[in-house]
């Protein structure tokens, strides 16, 4: 099972038949047609990007026109008392419970003096581990796209726009999707981030520049392991050096 310490769900390890096999089948699918590098369908290897933007943002960032929007799922509130599922899904700081993408979007903003946006679904998502992962699951077999809460009103207001979210069944949460396509990135650039189980950015950043044909997508992308969100502060600091 998983490790006990942090992470926003993780759908890469299931112990469910029905679920294991469709997710196999849908990850060969997935690295035949896009020709993932780097992506292990067991969950467990690393990822390195092959898309072909800038590694860094073509002009330094501007932190009264940049935006942290992200996506997280924490299936806790209580600080206390966590299931391994639970605490997976979390990182605690000073008694609250945050989503390790939800921390991970914090310290960006802190450091880039950005405003922060929080991508959620109009419906309530599940707390429960097993339901999240099998809707989660659902969307992405119907390649649906679930309807969010709410949009960026002012959003030409922003140049620059750090998008972040967990690495669900090997791919970027299908509400990221509806995100993206709600909304007018043309001219805009764009630097992505993801906390993982083991897949790192998992071929999103090719997913996104495709999708984004008219914004400028940085290769260069962050992820962190759930494992390793202790060292969050230390790596976000020298990955926006590289960036910005």
């Amino acid at each position: 099972m998983h490790h006990p310490r942090n992470g926003d769900p993780d759908m890469t390890n299931t112990t469910r038949t029905r679920t294991r096999r469709d997710f196999l089948a849908l990850s060969a699918a997935a690295l035949a047609g896009a020709g993932i590098a780097g992506c292990s369908t067991l969950g467990i290897g690393g990822d390195s990007s092959t898309a072909s933007g800038p590694a860094k943002a073509p002009k330094p960032i501007n932190k009264a026109r940049t935006l942290v929007a992200y996506f997280s799922m924490p299936e806790t509130d209580e600080p206390d008392g966590m299931t391994e599922d639970e605490a997976n899904s979390t990182h605690v700081v000073d008694g609250k419970v945050l989503g390790n993408t939800q921390y991970v979007a914090q310290i960006i903003g802190q450091r880039t003096g950005s405003e922060l946006f929080r991508v959620e679904t109009a419906e309530k998502l599940p707390r429960n581990h097993g339901a999240l992962e099998d809707l989660a699951l659902e969307w992405q077999e119907a390649d649906e796209r679930p309807k969010l809460k709410s949009k960026i009103r002012n959003f030409t207001d922003y140049d620059t726009i750090f998008i972040g979210y967990p690495i669900w069944w090997y791919a970027m949460p299908m509400p990221v999707h509806t995100f993206l396509e709600e909304h007018d990135f043309k001219g805009k650039t764009v630097i992505l981030f993801t906390t993982h189980g083991g897949n790192g950015l998992s071929g999103t950043v090719e997913t996104v520049t495709e999708k984004l044909s008219d914004a400028t997508v940085v290769s260069n992308g962050f992820t962190i392991s759930r494992d390793d969100m202790d060292d969050t502060e230390g790596q976000v600091r020298e990955w926006l050096r590289s960036v910005g």
